[in-house]
């Protein structure tokens, strides 16, 4: 029998991630600052530079949706983990085109900083749900 995440567990490893995620963020996003590959003259948001406040924002609210999105899988589909995981490598290879696409004179560079952001978001999504089954899993053996 497989163990499967309630609504408690898929949320507290959804929060996990988000902070886990939002922190690497911030640090990629102050050291690509630094280094020159995110600039302050290309406008990310509304005739705005991009800043860390919306690098949080943008790393918390959708690994907290997902989380949600995780449950919904989780409870009604037999492998409620694989295919949660295919639905987000879908999305996060979709979303690679999003800074190239939608943000008028980026570098290569400044979009790759960006992507990279998103591996980390999923990356870290991924790691905690996998993290908290494996934990249900061992509970229900003993």
């Amino acid at each position: 029998m497989q163990t499967k995440l309630n609504i408690k567990t898929s949320l507290k490893a959804g929060l996990m991630a988000a902070i886990a995620a939002a922190i690497i963020n911030v640090l990629l996003f102050f050291i690509f600052h630094a280094l020159g590959v995110i600039t302050d003259d290309i406008l990310i948001q509304p005739n705005q530079p991009l800043t860390f406040i919306p690098v949080i924002i943008s790393s918390i609210l959708p690994t907290l949706v997902a989380s949600f999105v995780f449950f919904l899988i989780e409870k009604y589909s037999r492998n409620g983990f694989k295919s949660f995981r295919v639905v987000a490598i879908v999305l996060l290879l979709l979303s690679f085109m999003n800074p190239f696409m939608g943000i008028e004179g980026i570098t290569i560079g400044y979009a790759l900083a960006l992507n990279l952001m998103h591996i980390v978001v999923v990356a870290s999504l991924l790691f905690f749900i996998k993290r908290e089954k494996q934990s249900a899993a061992d509970l229900s053996l003993t």
